[in-house]
């Protein structure tokens, strides 16, 4: 049972950080700002959304590749999880301090 719950929590804990990244993405600016500085401090959405499908992939195939009983085959699978997942998070990290160095 304890397998089972910690696969819950890593779930749930990285569902919550995708559907904050994706609040993030579409959150207004207060209206103090002026708006030629918002035009360039904003990220394309390409990068985030880039970001997002990298991570949502690699979640899939970890959740797939180390779940399943058959374990010999799925070393590749594995590979190619971690490194979407490494992807995701190397781009959401450019893109976030490209965001702030602006």
């Amino acid at each position: 049972m304890t397998g089972f719950a910690l696969k819950t929590v890593i779930i749930v804990v990285v569902i919550a950080l995708v559907v904050i990244v994706i609040a993030r993405m579409f959150h207004r600016p207060s209206p103090q700002t002026s708006r030629s500085s918002v035009a360039t401090r904003r990220i394309p959405l390409l990068a985030w959304l880039g970001a997002a499908v990298l991570l949502t992939v690699g979640f899939l195939l970890a959740l797939v590749s180390f779940t399943s009983r058959y374990t010999d085959e799925l070393l590749p699978l594995r590979i190619a999880a971690v490194a979407a997942l490494l992807a995701g998070g190397v781009v959401l990290f450019v893109a976030s301090r490209r965001a702030r160095r602006r």
